[in-house]
């Protein structure tokens, strides 16, 4: 009988042969944003997108957007590590509201 192969290893399989791995491994960081930052910043600012490295985020007010700037590097220090990738390389601030889904 054949070696049986669990439903992670397939799936890793067949990202890389479909050449999506790259875009779902930065997604990561969309998905992990509440993690990273935790839950009462994840309730004023919220991660949207990446694209090529940059994580586009959602703020609730010029305040939250100047703090979380100075707080950026360790985001990404914090982002990077619960991907276990250098997935994202800078984070865009905008003023919104991030409760509204876009």
């Amino acid at each position: 009988m054949g070696e049986i192969e669990k439903a992670g290893e397939i799936l890793d399989r067949l990202t890389q042969k479909m050449g999506i791995a790259a875009r779902l491994e930065q997604e990561k960081a969309v998905v992990l944003w509440g993690e990273a930052v935790g839950g009462s910043v994840a309730r004023r600012a919220r991660a949207v997108s990446i694209r090529g490295g940059m994580l586009f985020v959602i703020v609730e007010n010029s305040m939250w957007l100047q703090e979380l700037a100075l707080l950026k590097e360790g985001i990404i220090g914090k982002l990077n590590s619960l991907i276990g990738a250098e997935v994202v390389k800078d984070i865009v601030f905008k003023i919104g509201d991030p409760k509204k889904e876009n």
